[in-house]
């Protein structure tokens, strides 16, 4: 019980620190046209990926793991390969999710979070976040990232997400994590990783049919 307490006091201690060394980025136009002028040149991205759920009601985090594509234009695939097979692709305006072997297709527009996801993403690779509506905007940046605060305002949206934090590797201007929060206390994090552009050269693995 002891060690318990140790660990919970050595969590709280250091996200302060870790909060505290991002701080407001001084120049958010510079930003903005570097990530447009870096997204030019990347048509595709191929990565792994880990998704961490954290719910409120549950004393443990859900975690998958899998591989993350994605392909100029708004098309993006997350294919779980553990704890179970599953694979969600966003082709358009079309949402294919495959579960146990049953294939379920329809209207991304239907789905407020994967939409929403959707738009965050490829704003971010399409390097067009300057033109993102309907959210307020907060930037930070420390030594290695850039972290990009996005709040709805929109009231539909704000049902569905309280907000999104996207943080970016200053060394591509890659999306190294994305945060989507449901609420104040839930939320599900992507984490990805050995990340290889333009390796895509088809688009078969964003397949809807």
């Amino acid at each position: 019980m002891k060690r318990i307490y140790i660990c919970y006091l050595l969590i709280f201690i250091c996200i302060p620190q870790i909060n505290a060394q991002m701080k407001k980025m001084k120049d958010v136009k510079a930003f903005n046209e570097r990530v447009l002028r870096e997204a030019v040149s990347v048509k595709s991205i191929e990565s792994d990926f880990t998704q961490i759920k954290h719910l409120d009601l549950f004393n443990e985090d859900i975690t998958s793991k899998g591989k993350f594509y994605y392909r100029h234009n708004d098309k993006i695939s997350l294919d779980y390969s553990s704890p179970t097979k599953y694979l969600i692709v966003i082709n358009a305006d079309k949402l294919k999710i495959v579960s146990d072997g049953k294939k379920n297709v329809v209207n991304l527009k239907s789905n407020k979070v994967m939409s929403e996801m959707r738009s965050m993403l490829a704003a971010c690779m399409s390097g067009n976040i300057s033109q993102i509506s309907g959210y307020n905007m907060e930037y930070f940046e420390d030594t290695n990232s850039y972290l990009i605060k996005i709040k709805p305002t929109n009231k539909s949206v704000q049902a569905y997400i309280s907000g999104f934090d996207i943080y970016m590797d200053k060394k591509d201007m890659s999306v190294s994590k994305l945060r989507i929060s449901e609420n104040a206390t839930d939320y599900t994090d992507y984490l990805f990783q050995n990340k290889k552009f333009n390796t895509l050269t088809d688009d078969k693995k964003f397949s809807v049919n």
